[in-house]
């Protein structure tokens, strides 16, 4: 398949503009949100519009296409198998129609636009506010909007078109037919406590030992979250959890109480300089690692102005990352040399 040059894809997504302005941009919303709310009343009162004016826009658009594209029924207003099928259609066009109109002011050169993206804990504790001082400052005149929450929800989010991706472990999602990502390099993950934790009297602890105290971590996949401990034998039921997509949050209970916190040795590698936290070594737990990635949907069009932003964000990655691979190693060769001595 051969790629689109930039102004190939210009010119395509231009005919669409073209398409929508002809069928006329609103019918086509009126629709949409018609088939969200299922209610003509609550449709209108979205649209901020009188349920005649609204029902009028349906009317016309049904004429205009040659389609009955609702079924009226006692308890709600349903698409119809032609609805559907428009609607899949209208949601992908006036996506593409935002995504071109974005392109089109980068274009011009003044590089205004806005963009919404999500992450979720882990990625939030490792990127931002580096990352966001760093693209306002390449890109002054372009608007970011953040949200950092679990993975299920930014993906509800993105299929409601709030945020053009996010950042997150996708693993355990159960939807992945209409979603692309590209994934990022991985990270060895394990559970973080303070200093005087009870669990650091001895060199290593337990599983069992692990669970009598909360377990504090964020918002995880749930396909995700069993897989992991079903190699324990043990259900998510079974130990007691503090969840919380704040990571600043997280940090700060886990310096303050005798929750162990689960987390990537980056992301806290602030506190374990410090000596605010230390990692646990559980003798029983697996392996355990995060692996981000960067989600999109996988048939909406992607506007140059994310396309910078999701650059940005592999090329931070990459380079955090092989920092500090690069530190762990240096240090692991230093305690070698300490024991051969």
């Amino acid at each position: 398949m051969h790629s689109l040059r930039p102004c190939d894809a210009l010119f395509a997504s231009a005919v669409q503009i073209k398409i929508i302005r002809d069928m006329e941009s609103r019918k086509l919303q009126h629709m949409l949100a018609l088939a969200a709310e299922g209610s003509f009343a609550r449709a209108a009162e979205r649209s901020h519009l009188s349920q005649s004016a609204f029902s009028r826009s349906i009317q016309a658009l049904e004429k205009e296409l040659d389609l009955v594209l609702f079924e009226r029924t006692p308890k709600a207003v349903l698409l119809t198998s032609s609805g559907r099928v428009v609607a899949r259609h209208a949601q992908n066009l006036l996506s593409d129609t935002r995504a071109f109109m974005r392109d089109v002011d980068l274009l011009k050169g003044g590089e205004y636009g806005e963009i919404s993206f999500g992450l979720s804990s882990f990625p939030s504790g490792i990127l931002l506010p580096s990352l966001l001082t760093q693209f306002m400052e390449a890109h002054p005149k372009i608007s970011v909007r953040t949200y950092v929450a679990g993975a299920d929800q930014l993906l509800r989010q993105l299929q409601a078109e709030q945020i053009d991706f996010f950042v997150a472990d996708v693993r355990g999602l159960r939807q992945q037919a209409d979603f692309t990502t590209r994934w990022l390099d991985k990270e060895d993950a394990g559970f973080f406590v303070r200093p005087d934790h009870p669990l650091c009297a001895q060199p290593t602890t337990t599983v069992s030992a692990l669970l009598q105290y909360h377990l504090a971590l964020p918002s995880i996949p749930t396909m995700l979250e069993e897989r992991a401990w079903n190699k324990l034998g043990l259900s998510a039921q079974e130990y007691v959890k503090l969840i919380c997509d704040d990571v600043t949050i997280l940090k700060r209970i886990a310096q303050n109480s005798d929750a162990c916190l689960f987390s990537t040795e980056f992301v806290l590698r602030e506190e374990l300089a410090l000596g605010q936290l230390r990692p646990l070594h559980v003798v029983d737990l697996p392996p355990m690692n995060v692996h981000f990635g960067i989600v999109r949907m996988r048939a909406r069009s992607i506007a140059l102005v994310s396309n910078l932003l999701e650059q940005m964000i592999v090329d931070k990655m990459s380079l955090l990352c092989s920092t500090a691979r690069s530190k762990k190693t240096d240090s692991e060769v230093g305690r070698t040399r300490k024991v051969s001595k």
